[in-house]
């Protein structure tokens, strides 16, 4: 049966195709519980293990030689972080993962996985589709990166984020949640500056107002139009 992936098109990288089945199993596992902002995996180390979240929520960050560092993904309630077949070759840049909230996690080797897919071979193609599901959606967002201008990446960001999350209040639609501009502006590749203008930009054609836990849509019709321009910026007087 062929599944359908439509809903975890989400604009963020957050909690890709969760496996709830595999709840049943922690058992085989070793179970772990980390405060909140505490380190699930330091930079660069190396534990060969698969990491299943079954309350809170995790971050995985870059970390470069230079002190920069990147967000790549969120995962929340019954998500994966496969980290069985890792490598860590490239000196420059470390990969880590931080606790948003206060975590309880199940950590599971190769040969404790092994025995669980001998009881439930189909728990293998639930993992090979949240690997699909997070593969698509890089995938997609680099090749938004070469393609794409900046302003017009954050757009289509704020767009999708309203057709997959959005909810209509009154004459206007909301997205509740708290996505600061740092974080827009990891996901999509552009300056921290570039964001903050795109929402000013937006703000002054009466498209939408940004508050600190949502995102106020007041013209989802201007917002998917703009989706389909080359750049934003033309359309406020400015360069």
């Amino acid at each position: 049966m062929q599944e359908n992936f439509e809903k975890w098109r989400v604009g963020i990288p957050d909690t890709f195709y969760p496996i709830s089945e595999l709840q049943k199993y922690v058992e085989y596992g070793t179970v772990k519980s980390y405060l909140k902002d505490s380190l699930v995996v330091l930079p660069g180390e190396v534990i060969h293990k698969f990491i299943y979240v079954l309350t809170g929520k995790l971050q995985v960050n870059f970390l470069f030689s230079d002190g920069r560092e990147r967000m790549v993904y969120f995962g929340g309630e019954h998500c994966m972080f496969n980290y069985l077949f890792q490598h860590n070759s490239d000196n420059r840049m470390a990969a880590y993962i931080v606790a948003l909230e206060d975590s309880q996690l199940c950590f599971f080797s190769w040969e404790q996985l092994e025995k669980i897919f001998h009881m439930d071979g189909n728990l293998l193609f639930e993992i090979m589709k949240n690997e699909n599901a997070k593969g698509n959606f890089f995938m997609k967002q680099a090749a938004e990166m070469d393609f794409l201008n900046p302003t017009i990446r954050i757009v289509k960001l704020i767009y999708q984020l309203c057709v997959s999350q959005g909810k209509p209040v009154n004459n206007h639609i909301e997205v509740n949640i708290n996505l600061p501009l740092r974080d827009i502006s990891e996901i999509t590749g552009a300056h921290y500056a570039t964001v903050s203008k795109v929402f000013c930009t937006l703000n002054k054609l009466h498209i939408l107002d940004k508050k600190r836990d949502r995102i106020v849509i007041f013209d989802i019709r201007k917002l998917e139009e703009l989706t389909q321009e080359t750049q934003l910026f033309k359309h406020d007087g400015t360069n």
